[in-house]
């Protein structure tokens, strides 16, 4: 009897497992050859599932940033803003190798990208979307603006972690934007008549 293969299971396990290897290369780099043989899988399989590395690395960063958005969802739901924005940032002290990782491969890609004449992954605007309207829903808060900062504000606290300046006290960074939202989000509240 023929062995019954869950494709798209079995797709997403090679997607998962790509991320490493990306890591240690870089999406530069690395060719799909390697991808493959980092898997224990031969090229033609792996072609069979991604047309392309590119479209390899599109859908790890997809599949990653659901994940992502699964887990902060979960750690979040069910607390005021300052539990919110203080249980977030522990999600990311908790797994800062990871998202340490992650920066550096999408800061990779989109050089890639750029050095072959490519306009920005459409992905990179579908993650920013969902990773936003995700927020907006958790954390009640509707003024992109407010977003856009929030989210800046990690991608920087990130970066300041790969410069080594400075040990980043995650928990401090999230008391004083709670704090921060808090006093801007009470002089901005509508008035009621």
């Amino acid at each position: 009897m023929p062995k019954i293969v869950d494709h798209d299971r079995y797709r997403k396990e090679l997607i998962f497992k790509s991320f490493d290897l990306f890591a240690e290369k870089g999406y530069a780099a690395i060719t799909m050859r390697q991808i493959a043989q980092g898997l224990g899988v031969s090229t033609g399989t792996l072609y069979h599932y991604f047309p392309s590395k590119e479209a390899l690395f599109e859908q790890l960063i997809q599949e990653l940033t659901e994940v992502d958005i699964l887990n902060f969802s979960t750690r979040l739901k069910g607390k005021n803003l300052v539990e919110q924005t203080q249980a977030g940032f522990a999600l990311f002290e908790e797994h800062r190798d990871y998202f340490l990782k992650q920066t550096l491969l999408m800061t990779d890609f989109y050089q890639h990208q750029k050095r072959e004449g490519k306009e920005v992954s459409e992905v990179f605007r579908r993650i920013c979307d969902q990773a936003e309207k995700t927020m907006s829903a958790m954390l009640g808060i509707d003024d992109p603006q407010i977003l856009i900062f929030m989210m800046s504000l990690v991608d920087g606290l990130l970066l300041q972690d790969l410069y080594g300046h400075r040990k980043i006290d995650y928990q401090a960074q999230a008391k004083l934007l709670a704090e921060m939202l808090t006093l801007y989000l009470e002089k901005h509240k509508p008035k009621t008549s």
